[in-house]
């Protein structure tokens, strides 16, 4: 079973970058994910199977316009982590609220993204 969700635009670690038209700085947000005391950052990975629904994870406020109190997630949110078959959840997971080809993998793991999409396929 894919998981199918719409990906939301989330999290902590807002890092800056210059507007080519008008020199104006920007904010974006990393996509992260925070689950049993570890990070997770999202990556791009197509064709994994999902496994057993893990529990609760947290995606970390972000507020990308500080000066404007409407926008941007202010707050932390909750959604549910699952496992992804072939592969330890202290390495990587998904999530509900993300699209079928975005996994989290935690960023103090040893393990790479080629790694982890080798696991998935399971070559």
């Amino acid at each position: 079973m894919l998981l199918s969700a719409v990906l939301i635009s989330t999290s902590a670690a807002c890092a800056s970058s210059s507007d080519s038209d008008g020199g104006e700085s920007t904010s974006v947000c990393a996509y992260r994910a925070e689950y049993q005391n570890r990070t997770y950052s999202g990556a791009e990975v197509k064709g994994y199977t999902l496994g057993k629904k893990l529990g609760a994870a947290t995606l970390p406020p972000c507020d990308d316009s500080p000066s404007d109190d409407s926008d941007g997630q202010t707050k932390p949110t909750s959604t549910t982590a699952y496992a992804i078959e072939g592969v330890d959840p202290r390495i990587a997971i998904a999530l509900e609220q993300a699209s079928d080809d975005v996994v989290f993998v935690a960023v103090d793991s040893d393990t790479k993204l080629p790694e982890i999409k080798k696991m998935i396929q399971g070559s």
